[in-house]
Order: C-alpha cells, then structure tokens, then sequence
C-alpha cells in the first residue's frame, strides 16, 4: 500500500520503502513552518497536488497520518490510519542528496518556529486567566473598601445607606455631593421618587456633622472605589473580546465572562477540553466536592455554572439535570475551541435550551 508522509523536506509517496512520487517544500524555514501547520489538522496544497496526481493514476486507498484531515478533498480515494513509524527526514535527505548538517539546521528552525506559534497560543490562554485574576482582586478590594465607606460615611448621612442599595450608586452620590447639606433637588439626576427619598434622608438626617477636613478623606475612599469600578469595567470588557477570540463556542454557549472563569478553574483551554463533564460541571465547587468525599454527605450538583441564568432561575429540583446538560455541551465546545474545530456555539446553545423548555414543561 502506497504511504504519503510529510516532514520537513515536502510530502512523499512511499511503497515498499521507495519514493515512487514527491512535492517538494519550497522557500525557507518560515514558509515550511507554515506548511507544517497547516498539515496539523488540514490538508497542505503541496498534499493536494500529490494526492491529485496520485488518484489519477488510479491509486484507491492509502495510508496516512491522521486519516480525518483528508476527508472532503473529492478524491475518490480512502485513507486509513498508517501505523507505520514515519519516515526519517535524514534518511529521505541522503536519498535525496541533501546534506545532512542543511537538513538538521532545516528541522531545528522549523521546530523553533512551530514552537513559537504554539507558545503564542498558550500565551493568551495565560493572559485571560491573569484577567480573570485581576477581575477577582478588584472586586475584592472594592468590596471591602465599598463597606467601609458606607460605614464611614453613615456616621454623618447614615439614612442614605438604607436609601441606595447599589454600591456604584452610593459611591456616585458620596464623590459628587459630600457634605449632606450639599443634596439639592437641581443637581441630582435621578427619578423623582428616589431623589425625594435622598433629600427628605439628607434633611432629617440623625448623622453627625462633618467638618470639610473629615469629608476630605471620605471623598477620597470614593473617588478610588469609582477608579476601581472604571477598571473592573475595562477588564470585563477586554475579557469579552479575549474570550471570544480564543473560546469562541464556549463563549457563545455561556458568555464570555463566565466562560473565562470556566477556562482559569480549569488552568487552562486545553485542559479544559481535556476534562470529563462531570468535573466541568462541579468547577468552582471542590470544597464541597472534598466534603463529600470525606464525610460522605450529598456531593455538590454544580460549581459556577450554577451563576448561568437558565439554571440560577430553575427550580430547585431541575437544577442538577440542567447543570449536567450544560457540562456536557461545555466539554464539546471546550474541545473544539482548543483544536480549533468549526464553531457550533449556537448550536449548542440552542441544544441546552430545548432541554430547559423540555424540563419546565
């Protein structure tokens, strides 16, 4: 049976040890690189010209490296899997008359440049879980400033704590306004109920008096909590555009944030893909997954994922069958993000809501 095998030299047919036909590479080792890359999970164009010509003399069946890479070429031909060992580039050069010091220095640049393009790859995998990292660090810090700001500031207006909710919100009023006796119904741009509420707090406030001194340092805790929620606002937005670059169907499946927290709880894309659904779908909850293997209590039925809308605001009783529905769409869309397979994140998308309308019913 006839063998096509490509290396650093080009693409070879080989039969009973000979190389009965060849397309060699041209141009240097970033143009080879190229061609190594693209016959990873495709079909490079000097492959197609040699299977070409190869099918028209009539060969039918052919044994080659990672079969599923050839189908849909038109070529009436079948592949199979070549268990063969790959044939030796040094043994093909001396065959062939090149030297062998050219083909080794040929191999290590080209194997330097395939490892560069992967270690770019790997790089932004990185880069989204330090994003995802920061975005945690943030929320921490503003969360525990943002306390101790209502705290601090509920001395002097402590009616407004009970009137706004929102932290945004609160720190909002806090830099722009100060002092209470500085509310004024020209100068806040709120709804009309909620500003009524904010005066009447403001004009009948049981708080303490504050000097300009004490509201000095006060306004200072809220022009950096609204720094801090301005860049919490940047890095979610960044980690949208990052994760629809590199995890497209995972992205699309459960947004892009979630997905991002997805991709870090699992250190990293390819692992991720690598990963049983059933580990997907507890992600974020080991703690409790520990306490069930020690104790023998009721192992926990979702990690983060439980944060997806679809399952948050299920009932109860659903929630574990819709958690596993969604880990097992997560462990294909992770898989083809990380192989770089086509998107299908609407289609899985469309899947797992059919099973939520399907178990509401």
């Amino acid at each position: 049976m006839i063998r096509l095998t490509t290396n650093v030299l080009g693409v070879f047919a080989v039969k009973n040890g000979r190389i009965i036909n060849k397309t060699l590479f041209k141009g240097g080792p970033e143009q080879v690189a190229a061609k190594l890359a693209a016959a990873v999970d495709s079909v490079c164009e000097e492959e197609l010209k040699l299977l070409g010509e190869l099918a028209a003399t009539g060969v039918k069946k052919m044994a080659v490296n990672k079969p599923s890479r050839f189908w849909g070429n038109k070529l009436d031909v079948e592949f199979i899997e070549d268990s063969e060992k790959p044939l030796d580039a040094l043994h093909l050069a001396a065959e062939l008359g090149f030297s062998e010091k050219h083909v080794q220095e040929l191999i290590r640049d080209v194997n330097l440049r395939l490892t560069r393009e992967k270690l770019k790859v790997v790089e932004k995998d990185q880069v989204l879980m330090q994003a995802v990292s920061a975005l945690d660090d943030i929320e921490e810090v503003s969360n525990r400033l943002v306390e101790r700001l209502r705290e601090w500031y509920s001395i002097h207006y402590p009616e407004l704590n009970h009137i706004v909710e929102k932290h945004e919100t609160y720190v909002q009023l806090v830099r722009d306004f100060g002092l209470r006796k500085n509310y004024s119904k020209e100068k806040l741009n709120v709804e009309p109920e909620f500003r009524d509420r904010i005066l009447d707090g403001a004009s009948n406030s049981v708080g303490s008096e504050f000097t300009g001194r004490d509201m000095e340092v006060v306004n200072s805790i809220a022009v950096a909590l609204s720094s801090l929620y301005a860049t919490q606002s940047a890095v979610e937005d960044y980690l949208t555009f990052l994760t629809g670059e590199i995890a497209p169907n995972i992205s699309a499946l459960v947004g892009p944030l979630l997905g991002a927290r997805l991709i870090k709880l699992s250190n990293g894309l390819k692992r991720m893909a690598t990963l049983p659904a059933s580990t997907i779908q507890i992600l974020g909850a080991e703690d409790a997954f520990f306490r069930f293997l020690k104790t023998g209590k009721r192992p926990p039925k979702h990690g983060v994922i439980f944060q997806y809308p679809e399952i948050k605001n299920s009932p109860k009783e659903i929630r574990g069958k819709l958690a596993r529905t969604l880990a097992s769409k997560l462990s294909i869309a992770a898989k083809l993000d990380a192989y770089g397979g086509e998107f299908m994140g609407d289609k899985l998308s469309e899947g797992f809501m059919n099973r939520v309308k399907a178990l509401k019913k």
